[in-house]
């Protein structure tokens, strides 16, 4: 007998190891980027909706001081930031836009208009606004958004009304859109 290996005329099939470790290589290669490429996509998704909700947030105050104006809840020399204000013989008392930025609220507060100082004002136990048990809700702020009503006058009888909203931005930053509109003291009705 002979102790010759029976195997050694004939051809082996399979992988050695080195070219396992190379096809492991080229797949962990390949799921990085693509693990990657899934994070860009998340960032940028979350990045969209805030821009998208921060327009929406400049569009609906926009909207809500010319509906002010054309409803006449407020007469046009009320609207104005907090400490310009005119309220001599009007119908009701106004204390203006909040000056600075402020957190975005779901709730407009005890007065009715958002983008106001009483926007996160909830009713103590009492229920009852305008009591010493009043607090700041602070669970009625839009997490992740800020807003700046400035209101200037041009004339007496046009406005310019710049709202800014701050929202997260990418890789944690802060990010600002500006919305513009300008307000004549012309009531609108819609029909």
């Amino acid at each position: 007998m002979s102790n010759k290996n029976q195997n050694s005329g004939k051809k082996q099939h399979g992988f050695t190891l080195i070219e396992a470790v190379i096809a492991i290589f080229i797949v962990s290669i390949a799921l990085i980027g693509t693990a990657a490429a899934i994070t860009f996509a998340l960032q940028f998704t979350t990045l969209s909706r805030n821009v998208s909700e921060a327009k929406t947030i400049i569009v609906a105050s926009i909207e809500e001081i010319e509906a002010l104006r054309n409803s006449q809840r407020l007469e046009f020399k009320q609207i104005e930031n907090a400490g310009a204000v005119d309220n001599t013989n009007t119908s009701s008392v106004f204390n203006g836009f909040s000056v600075g930025f402020k957190d975005v609220s779901v709730n407009p507060g005890p007065d009715g208009v958002s983008g106001t100082d009483d926007d996160l004002r909830a009713p103590g136990a009492d229920s009852t606004y305008g009591t010493g048990d009043d607090f700041d809700d602070n669970s009625w702020a839009r997490t992740g958004f800020r807003r700046q009503i400035t209101i200037t006058r041009l004339s007496d009888t046009l406005k310019k009304i710049e709202i800014k909203v701050q929202y997260f931005g990418a890789s944690g930053g802060i990010g600002e859109l500006t919305g513009v509109c300008y307000l004549n003291d012309e009531a609108r009705t819609t029909r």
